[in-house]
């Protein structure tokens, strides 16, 4: 499994001060735009591009759990054709914004912080027949069997779709298998943190490179 490393600065200067040497052991860098102040996303783009030089970058501005977020759809359109040329990959929360062109190195995501939905074998079809190469979701789970359900509707549907990327993970203490264990039930992805967490459940880095090392 690829580890994904989220970073959440909100200020040029913050940027300058990431100390990217602890991110070194992380497959790819995912750069939450979103706590940025718009007027500075394109000098921030330069600076986190210069500072994580080595690693592949995921752009992402998320709008599904920031109601201070507030975004029309035509200047995320406008976010996703600006930056999908600059960073390795891009996130579109393709769900909520259906009406946007997908560029080739879209990531879609759903994200739903209440639930593992009862149909989510129709959202993980929705987001694929976008044409997107990488799918992701993220969801609450209320209990065990949630997690269970997750994990098991994940394996069905990368056996479905071996060209697809997935990435799945049941977020909160509950989920937090789901995270070191992916690769057992298709998800090729995990997120990880240092310091700051992007999401409920998420473990350190550290932790999370120990735990790939001992079931590689």
């Amino acid at each position: 499994m690829k580890i994904v490393v989220p970073i959440m600065p909100r200020s040029l200067a913050e940027i300058a001060e990431l100390d990217t040497i602890q991110y070194a052991a992380a497959d790819l860098i995912e750069w939450r735009a979103d706590f940025m102040p718009m007027a500075d996303l394109e000098q921030a783009a330069r600076d986190v591009k210069a500072q994580f030089s080595k690693q592949e970058i995921i752009f992402t501005y998320r709008t599904e759990d920031k109601a201070e977020t507030i975004i029309s759809a035509e200047d995320y359109a406008t976010l996703v054709q600006q930056f999908s040329t600059v960073f390795t990959y891009i996130d579109v929360e393709i769900l909520k914004f259906s009406a946007i062109t997908l560029p080739d190195n879209a990531l879609v995501s759903y994200h739903d912080f209440t639930q593992i939905p009862l149909n989510l074998p129709d959202i993980l079809s929705e987001m694929a027949a976008s044409g997107a190469k990488i799918v992701k979701f993220a969801g609450m789970p209320q209990n065990q069997s949630d997690v269970l359900r997750l994990m098991t509707e994940t394996l069905r549907f990368s056996e479905a779709h071996p060209n697809l990327t997935l990435v799945t993970m049941a977020m909160g203490e509950l989920g937090k298998m789901t995270r070191i264990a992916s690769d057992s039930f298709g998800s090729s992805w995990t997120f990880a943190s240092m310091g700051a967490t992007s999401a409920p459940g998420q473990l350190s880095l550290e932790d999370v490179v120990k735990i790939r090392e001992i079931f590689q």
